[in-house]
């Protein structure tokens, strides 16, 4: 048997390959990270052994230089092991008990760790679940982008315009949006009349701004402390920043509509089981999106507790003899399915009546509202691993058992 270890980085790949005494087998060398360079790897392989089974290669999943070379050896025949590069670290610390860290040194360690047989091989979601995930982190990478530019507006209008929260509370509603691209500064609403201000409206449903609200919001504008210094420059900056945060919403909104149109016809028909978890009040499309995106086939892990562990949702823990203290929630696991199980709970919390008294119940005990959160989190999270996996519809009574 020989122990392959692939250290990849974005021009060549650092290679190391072991015997079954784990001495090296062949003088450790690189290849290019291209298909020519894979050729090359395959060819050393084949000096070596004809028999494919022969071989067993650890790549770290470093998601974008080891996709391509993953999926490369595994379509050769080769039976290629992801390994999490947290799990490589620490065993480079306890073989070399030192901070050494280099492309040569990174590729022994994982072929050493190949042949120590204490690996823990990551998990590959099918293309559905991969295709979810890539869409959920476009989504939040939009998201953060929205974020910026709409603090940017708000701080040039709270100098421009200071006084239009008065009538518009949320100055990123639609009818207040379609003034202040029209009138962006206090001095530009000053010197419209009611009757231009109420026309801009005509073609939006459901607003309210009425000639009472032109005429109040003129007349702030008037009385404005905004003097008008750099209000063409500023006018500008709104304008674009408006366009722009457009622009982004617009094409966060596709995104949804194709995360959705994945749970609905592909991923759905692939396990029915997402119905159910859709039953549970407080849990959305984007709660069950993120997470089957972030975790792939929840069916793969052994328990609810591998699954709460795999997210993150656990308290650090240091214990030294008679001493124990329980730190705060984990640095490690999934941020964007964590996340998107702790915005179920504030949604749980409102919706739903279990969890609710679950809520009271805990912050009544001495709980800060954050920890009870975190605990509705673990409980949604044990929820929707049951649910998935016996395909159940989500049912009070037994999830709520009383502990005997």
């Amino acid at each position: 048997m020989y122990y392959v270890g692939i250290d990849v980085a974005k021009e060549k790949h650092y290679v190391c390959i072991l015997d079954d005494t784990r001495e090296i087998a062949v003088k450790q060398f690189w290849i290019y990270s291209d298909v020519l360079g894979l050729r090359d790897l395959l060819a050393k392989f084949a000096e070596l052994s004809l028999n494919n089974d022969d071989f067993i290669i650890g790549v770290e999943s470093t998601g974008a230089f080891s996709e391509n070379l993953y999926e490369y050896i595994t379509d050769a025949d080769y039976k290629v092991v992801l390994l999490n590069s947290y799990q490589t670290a620490k065993y480079r610390d306890f073989s070399t008990m030192r901070k050494i860290k280099n492309d040569s040194i990174d590729a022994l360690v994982i072929a050493e760790l190949l042949a120590s047989d204490k690996y823990k091989e990551s998990y590959i979601s099918n293309d559905d679940y991969q295709s979810l995930k890539v869409l959920g982190r476009l989504k939040k990478s939009l998201s953060d982008k929205i974020k910026p530019i709409k603090r940017e507006i708000s701080t040039v209008i709270a100098t421009v315009n200071p006084e239009i929260n008065k009538v518009f509370p949320n100055i990123f509603s639609k009818t207040a949006i379609v003034t202040i691209k029209a009138y962006p500064t206090a001095v530009d609403i000053s010197k419209a009349t009611p009757k231009k201000l109420t026309k801009l409206f005509r073609h939006i449903k459901g607003n309210n701004f009425n000639e009472e609200k032109a005429k109040f919001l003129i007349e702030l504008s008037k009385s404005s402390i905004y003097a008008g210094r750099a209000k063409e420059a500023r006018a500008l900056m709104i304008r674009t920043n408006f366009k722009v945060l457009e622009l982004l919403c617009q094409e966060k909104d596709e995104i949804e509509l194709q995360i959705n149109s994945l749970l609905y016809n592909k991923i759905e028909e692939l396990d029915s089981a997402i119905e159910n978890i859709r039953t549970i009040p407080g849990v959305s499309d984007k709660t069950i999106s993120a997470v089957l995106g972030e975790c792939g086939n929840i069916k793969r892990f052994t328990s609810a507790k591998a699954f709460i562990a795999y997210l993150g949702l656990y308290p650090t823990q240091y214990q030294s003899g008679n001493s124990l203290s329980v730190g705060r929630l984990a640095k490690r696991g999934i941020p964007i399915a964590k996340h998107a199980l702790y915005m179920a709970a504030v949604a749980s919390v409102r919706h739903n009546i279990e969890l609710n008294k679950v809520f009271y119940d805990k912050v009544s005990a001495g709980k800060s509202k954050k920890e009870a959160l975190i605990i509705i989190s673990k409980k949604l999270a044990t929820t929707i691993y049951s649910l998935f996996k016996y395909n159940k519809p989500y049912e009070p009574k037994r999830v709520f058992l009383p502990r005997r």
